[in-house]
């Protein structure tokens, strides 16, 4: 990536290489390198979405996506850890299928993700009945982050407590924890990065579904980000589920993503 400024796509790619690097900066068994057109961002962590390939050259033929699979296979073989690739689909020439070219190399699609930005995001104008709204003050309160994604993600990421899970990891970043009667519910964090706010880490746990939690605590996350960073513009990788909501905020899609994963791993679960 240069200092110019960067497409929609370019812009897409390099924060999620940047915020994942910002994530895993503090884990123990962290290893990060980056080759011509590939960036391996691994926390080290049992966690695969925190341990990313993320392929960063455009126009990619069928024969080079076969070749930087073979690569992606070869820096990962003694890795035990579960990790994922992530493929932009712009970044492909037309007509690359890379479900078929990556199933050769024993990687299968687990789900896709839509790269989104928003130039400002409206402020909260009040939060819903009975949510309460805070920035986590403690190890036990960013814990609560944690354990609210694995509850909302059904996936165990309570080993990312080592990074995430401390305050001290927060000091320059902008968590917000929403609880009900005390219980933690909902949260999200904005992440100071590469001159952007990027949003991380939504999510909601099922019981507290569709009451509007999440668009809170979003808000709330970035307004306090804008208080401290000014108004930059808002960055985000929507699953599904979550993109209506981001498009309701504002949100507009810049790039498709589609993360494989081992075929082996999903397999077992």
């Amino acid at each position: 990536m240069t200092k110019s400024r960067k497409t929609d796509v370019e812009l897409s790619i390099h924060q999620t290489c940047e915020a994942w690097r910002l994530m895993c900066r503090d884990a123990p068994g962290r290893r990060v390198s980056r080759t011509a057109g590939v960036d391996y961002i691994f926390s080290g962590l049992p966690v695969a979405f925190f341990n990313l390939v993320v392929l960063t050259q455009p126009s990619i033929s069928a024969a080079a996506l076969r070749s930087f699979g073979e690569e992606v296979r070869a820096w990962t073989v003694d890795t035990t850890d579960p990790w994922s690739f992530m493929v932009t689909n712009e970044a492909l020439e037309p007509g690359v299928d890379a479900a078929a070219i990556l199933g050769e190399c024993g990687l299968v699609p687990a789900f896709p993700l839509t790269g989104m930005v928003a130039m400002e995001v409206a402020p909260l104008a009040a939060a819903p009945a009975g949510l309460r709204l805070t920035v986590p003050a403690d190890d036990p309160g960013c814990a609560s982050v944690v354990d609210i994604n694995s509850a909302a993600h059904e996936m165990d990421f309570g080993p990312a407590k080592a990074m995430l899970g401390r305050q001290a990891f927060w000091n320059d970043q902008f968590p917000v924890l929403g609880t009900v009667d005390g219980t933690p519910a909902s949260s999200t964090a904005v992440l100071a990065v590469d001159g952007c706010r990027y949003v991380a880490l939504v999510a909601t746990r099922p019981a507290y579904r569709r009451r509007g939690y999440a668009e809170a605590v979003m808000r709330q996350a970035l307004e306090n980000a804008a208080a401290a960073m000014g108004p930059l513009p808002s960055v985000l990788h929507a699953t599904e589920a979550g993109r209506p909501i981001y498009e309701r905020m504002g949100y507009t899609a810049i790039a498709s993503h589609t993360l494989f994963m081992d075929a082996m791993l999903l397999a077992g679960h």
